[in-house]
């Protein structure tokens, strides 16, 4: 007969591997912010890749995006059409959604399918999605962050019939929005400023 402290133990056990193997199939796939930290001037703009780490092969799906808008202002994506082109897939209605409300967060949606009929996705480390730019408003910290997409497409699907949810992390960056650098005249206007003071001083002194 097993004894109540084996069975505490081995209840210990088998809870610490259920969480172990929780913990290594959410991290199997990623959407990731790179850098995880930066800094730009108030005025600047910064550039954030985005990117794909996927042990399991997605026929895609979509993600939010969130940021401060009192500190930065999103500019511009850019898609990197090289992705799925080079693993002979065709991309399905990239978009980003951009509501009104410049504190709701943005909407990502991008898929992937064969040039035949048959679906198969694409996988792979530091996959380059495309390029955000965003525009420094005012000094501080800001997070951008992604996050699960509850709206159409929804989530990231498996590649396999019946197509399954696939467990992603969602990550972020923080960018930190430095005051603009006091303006420093260049040496050949501030010698020109001293030509033009030395010339005003010769002329006072010759007329008395």
């Amino acid at each position: 007969m097993m004894s109540v402290s084996k069975f505490v133990l081995l209840s210990i056990s088998s809870a610490a591997l259920l969480l172990l193997g929780a913990s290594q199939a959410a991290a199997l796939n990623s959407i990731e912010l790179a850098p995880a930290t930066d800094s730009v001037n108030v005025g600047e703009q910064i550039s954030i890749p985005l990117i794909m780490n996927f042990t399991e092969s997605t026929v895609g799906g979509g993600f939010e995006l969130s940021y401060d808008s009192a500190q930065v202002s999103f500019s511009s994506f850019a898609w990197n059409d090289s992705l799925w082109l080079d693993a002979n897939l065709l991309s399905a209605f990239p978009q980003v959604a951009i509501p009104t409300d410049p504190a709701a967060p943005m909407t990502f949606r991008f898929g992937f399918f064969a040039m035949g009929t048959t679906p198969f996705g694409i996988s792979g480390q530091n996959l380059l999605v495309g390029t955000m730019v965003f525009d420094a408003l005012t000094p501080g910290t800001s997070m951008i962050t992604t996050a699960y997409s509850s709206s159409q497409p929804g989530p990231f699907y498996g590649v396999t019939a019946p197509f399954p949810e696939l467990v992603v992390n969602f990550g972020s960056t923080q960018i930190t929005v430095n005051s603009a650098p006091a303006t420093v005249p260049e040496p050949s206007t501030a010698l020109l400023f001293l030509v033009g003071l030395a010339g005003l001083s010769c002329r006072s002194v010759r007329k008395n």
